[in-house]
């Protein structure tokens, strides 16, 4: 029997400016096309600007500010599309195919200890889902200067904002929480999307490694038949998390300066 999926196939992630993808990037992509090979992958990049009208994303835009274009664009591409936003330090761990009979799901977000009601990095939506409508609705008239100076509120206060009044998702918000917000749409634990958990349901880890929480950077200096590799980390923070993927293991590591570090790094298939 046919499996009815209201969710398409549909992977999409932002790419914008004119900086090339890191290794780390890459490496988090290619975890998409392993687990989710007959997923249609869907880069969004600078020529979206060409037919996107919305004044916050093209001022965002204007002045580089990519992650905040990034924030407008992850919701027309859900409503315009249907399918599935990742940010692209997400690695995907399993198989999404079992989600995609909702009309949307996301999960809780946990960092550095706080929790939020949910993640914008991993987002399900079937094409014209309601939800997505309104939080992209909070755009039409949002500017990103105002009175000369940008809007750098992260966009998950916004959307938490959002969640709190229209489906009434208050504190104390808990990382192992189910929420169900209307029928087939629904907010999954943190362990869903966010990060691994011994023994409970992942489909997803988050690596947070945007610029603003970034802790080190990663250059790949030597790789051995894709399993064994030399890796020169750059201290950028004393927060975030390493630039590792779960299958990754640090056989041995030497600080070279109180910045620089090498790891010697074996991945399992």
């Amino acid at each position: 029997m046919k499996r009815l999926f209201l969710i398409p196939k549909k992977i999409h992630y932002i790419w914008v400016g004119n900086k090339p993808k890191p290794p780390f990037v890459l490496e988090c992509i290619a975890t998409w096309k392993k687990f989710l090979p007959d997923y249609e992958i869907i880069e969004w990049g600078n020529e979206c600007m060409d037919f996107i009208k919305n004044t916050y994303a093209i001022e965002a835009y204007k002045n580089e500010k990519w992650a905040f274009v990034s924030d407008y664009i992850r919701l027309y591409a859900l409503y315009h599309h249907g399918g599935i936003y990742l940010d692209t330090d997400v690695e995907v761990t399993k198989e999404f195919d079992n989600l995609l009979s909702l009309d949307f799901f996301s999960c809780h977000e946990v960092f550095n200890g706080k929790t939020l009601p949910i993640t914008s990095a991993v987002m399900g939506a079937s094409k014209e889902n309601s939800i997505i409508k309104d939080l992209l609705d909070t755009y039409k008239h949002k500017k990103f200067i105002i009175e000369n100076k940008f809007d750098l509120t992260p966009n998950t206060m916004l959307i938490t904002e959002f969640f709190v009044k229209k489906f009434n998702v208050s504190q104390p918000f808990l990382s192992d929480n189910t929420i169900h917000l209307q029928e087939k749409e629904i907010i999954f634990p943190s362990n869903y999307f966010c990060e691994k958990i011994d023994n409970k349901e992942n489909y997803s880890i988050h690596h947070f490694s945007g610029s603003w929480l970034l802790s080190h950077t990663r250059k790949d200096k030597l790789k051995i038949f894709n399993r064994i590799f030399v890796s020169r980390l750059k201290k950028k923070s004393d927060k975030g998390e390493l630039p590792i993927l779960s299958n990754e293991k640090t056989l041995f590591s030497v600080k070279i300066t109180k910045k620089i570090s090498y790891l010697l790094l074996l991945r399992t298939p």
